[in-house]
């Protein structure tokens, strides 16, 4: 019982990094985009992978040449199938260093 919580959960946390890391390339390869068009992709990403986000707990603001995103979703995590599950709440967060773009 304990492998399959430790197993669940890790995939659960691995789901999170993934999400996380779509959001980054985002913002990598559209760094001209506008807050309202970064929060649209987000969300489009959101959906493809069944993420269960909403638009006001997605956070963008600039920090010197940095541009930084700020999630939160809460969902439950199945730790011991028919067993014992919860709500987690994951906070993946990315940033990028924007080059030569148009002030934010």
């Amino acid at each position: 019982m304990l492998v399959s919580a430790a197993f669940n959960a890790a995939r659960a946390a691995l789901f999170s990094y993934q999400f996380q890391d779509a959001v980054h390339e985002q913002l990598v390869f559209n760094p001209r985009a506008s807050d309202d068009q970064l929060v649209d992709g987000i969300m489009k990403i959101a959906n493809q992978m069944g993420v269960p986000i909403d638009e006001k707990d997605i956070t963008i603001r600039p920090v010197g040449l940095d541009l930084n995103v700020d999630m939160s979703y809460t969902t439950n995590v199945v730790l011991v199938p028919g067993v014992y599950s919860r709500e987690w709440t994951f906070t993946p967060s990315t940033s990028t260093r924007m080059l030569a773009v148009r002030p934010r």
